[in-house]
């Protein structure tokens, strides 16, 4: 069978001798098409500022009144996730590397499960906006709760630059460089910036929706066509297994290879955690919706979605091989193309019809904005709730003016995500390993820091500042590293024979050679980027229960040191000075105790995690502070009244 596959697809190759790099570029049709997609985005930002509430209060603007409907919020968290990186990274990786990137969605699977059983229960109940809330609550630090904002922050401002990228080398290659990368990285900045900044999270879940159908015409319009030229899915298997890019069981537990089953499903499992369970933008998404129910289905329905989206974008990449396999011109062994401009490549190629190319950049700028405008109302969420509104002066302005300073703080961060666009433009490899590199570097350990207030009772707040501080440093290190050594930096090679070489030289630039570096570095290095939640997730952890420990031994010492003391002034002064002292010395311990009660109960009214390890056993314990427990028992009941509500 496999020899019948190949010889009828040799033979329908065989009517082109060589095969000449294609010159196609968009016309006037392509960009009327994308032109009317930009003017269809930008005009629902401007429907959402003008009904409604017109985004006059931050609970409109930020939170959507927590009145969204299900299945837009639904869409919103998968297309906000899985952008223009997605569709020109996933076929790039399977193109270059071959089928073992489809175990990536497993992990995408069960991270969604995981998330909806677990964090949404947590976090739903205490009707917070910004989910950082919790870390103060928590650890009873503020300083904590602005560790776990700058994490988010710096992520978000990578993210959306890798994002902004994405598409511009696509509309490079399209438009035959007329249309420069960063006149399409200014352009996506702009127009995300704008419909977010304008309309507020209903804007940002409903652009979601309308780019979602976008993206998914692209997707599979582009699949549909390759595999038909391919031969259908038994010549791209054929081609696919004859050049080594069939490998389905890969079960080394070696973390330097680069994708290996385990690497691929737990890795990813890992950094979809964070992504579902408790990235502002999914926290903020399902907590718009009106009830707990609702907010569960929100995150289990992107289970087939990412199915969906994810292996689409896959067997893309898979058809697309086996087609220049079946004409024998790899386009990118042939250095005709860069690994992010395949597919653009692809489509100019095989699929230059009037509007085509127009819709096919426009799906992966759909995918771009979606992931610009999630970032940038979920960054300016958290700037406002958990750094400004704290202070007294902030925290006494009217909605109105509080609202103003939200969308001029989504401004800012459009700024900083457009800039952060240009300084990605150097990065090398597929724009999906970059993206999963950096993003996963800085979410692993705002992941391991929610893992802390939540596993670990005894972590203080001494913890859970240093913990996710150290877990970022090591994360970034690797994968910085990484990347300034060229590592990871691979591909199978496939056949090149009937490519024309005299009719255009290559193009592509070579890949620079890896650095000499010292074993233990190299190996460091050459850690898969999939491991890089995991790295940062463990470091977190471990660091931070270590600190706590050494912190609470530390404060039994001084205890025992203030009590000692006391013991001996009762000696020299038995009129009741000594007492004082003592009370003193026990006064922080208790206040501690009844601090950590608060957020147990605040826990357990949540029902999410096992809120049982926040017990605090204060029994036998007499506070000297009754004023301080009368407050904190009020806490108490305002925070178990607030979760049940």
């Amino acid at each position: 069978m496999e020899q019948l596959i190949g010889s009828v697809a040799m033979a329908a190759a065989s009517t082109k001798d060589q095969v000449y790099y294609s010159n196609n570029q968009f016309i006037w049709a392509d960009y009327l098409v994308f032109s009317v997609f930009l003017v269809g985005s930008a005009a629902i930002g401007i429907y959402f500022s003008m009904t409604g509430g017109r985004q006059k209060t931050t609970t409109e603007y930020l939170m959507g009144d927590r009145s969204m409907q299900l299945v837009p919020v639904s869409i919103s968290i998968l297309v906000s996730f899985t952008s223009a990186i997605l569709i020109l990274g996933s076929p790039a990786e399977i193109y270059l590397n071959g089928i073992i990137y489809f175990y990536y969605v497993i992990g995408m699977m069960l991270a969604c499960i995981i998330s909806a059983y677990t964090f949404v229960p947590l976090f739903f109940p205490l009707k917070m906006t910004s989910s950082f809330e919790y870390l103060e609550e928590r650890f009873g630090s503020r300083a904590v709760r602005i560790v776990g904002n700058l994490l988010y922050i710096l992520k978000g401002i990578v993210y959306m630059g890798i994002a902004m990228y994405a598409p511009s080398t696509a509309m490079e290659q399209v438009t035959g460089k007329v249309f420069k990368k960063e006149y399409a990285i200014v352009m996506s900045g702009v127009i995300g910036t704008f419909y977010t900044m304008l309309g507020g999270l209903k804007a940002v879940v409903w652009t979601d929706v309308f780019q979602a159908g976008v993206m998914i015409s692209g997707v599979f319009g582009i699949f549909i066509r390759a595999a038909v030229d391919a031969g259908g899915f038994g010549s791209m298997y054929y081609y696919a297994e004859k050049y080594d890019r069939i490998v389905w069981w890969e079960g080394s537990p070696d973390p330097t290879e680069r994708h290996t089953m385990w690497g691929l499903i737990i890795g990813s499992a890992i950094g979809w955690v964070y992504t579902m369970g408790v990235n502002q933008a999914s926290v903020q998404r399902f907590s718009s919706l009106p009830s707990l129910a609702n907010a569960k289905w929100s995150v289990l329905l992107n289970v087939p979605g990412s199915l969906i989206l994810t292996w689409g974008s896959c067997f893309m990449g898979l058809a697309i091989f086996g087609y220049y396999a079946s004409i024998g011109c790899d386009i990118y062994g042939a250095g005709w193309v860069g690994k992010n401009q395949i597919v653009p490549y692809y489509v100019m190629d095989r699929m230059a019809v009037p509007c085509f190319p127009g819709l096919f950049v426009a799906a992966l700028f759909s995918g771009a904005l979606s992931s610009i405008s999630s970032s940038l109302n979920a960054c300016s969420a958290i700037v406002w709730k958990d750094i400004l509104q704290p202070f007294s002066y902030f925290s006494r302005l009217s909605e109105r003016t509080a609202t103003i300073i939200t969308k001029a703080l989504v401004l800012l961060f459009g700024i900083l995500g457009t800039g952060m666009g240009f300084i990605a433009t150097s990065l090398g490899g597929t724009v999906l390993q970059a993206s999963l590199s950096f993003s996963g570097a800085t979410g692993g350990p705002s992941l391991g820091l929610f893992l802390l207030g939540a596993l670990f009772p005894f972590v203080n707040w001494v913890g859970g500042l240093v913990g996710p501080i150290v877990g970022v440093t090591l994360s970034m290190w690797v994968s910085i590293g990484a990347y300034s050594s060229s590592k990871q930096e691979v591909e199978v090679p496939a056949d090149t024979s009937k490519c024309n070489y005299t009719v255009l030289p290559p193009t592509r630039d070579p890949t620079a050679m890896s650095a000499t570096l010292p074993p233990g570095l190299d190996a460091w290095y050459s850690i898969s980027y999939l491991w890089y939640p995991a790295v940062g997730v463990f470091t977190t952890i471990i660091v931070g229960v270590i600190v706590s420990l050494i912190a609470v031994g530390k404060a039994h010492q001084a205890d025992g040191s203030a009590a000692s003391f006391a013991d001996k002034n009762d000696e020299q002064h038995p009129d009741g000075e000594a007492v004082d002292m003592r009370q003193m010395a026990e006064s922080g311990s208790n206040a501690g105790a009844n601090r950590n009660s608060s957020v147990s109960l605040r826990n357990r009214a949540s029902g999410g995690l096992d809120n049982s390890a926040f017990v605090s056993d204060t029994a036998g314990k007499s506070s000297t502070d009754g004023a301080l427990t009368e407050q904190i028992n009020v806490k108490n009941y305002t925070i178990l009244n607030q979760a049940e509500n």
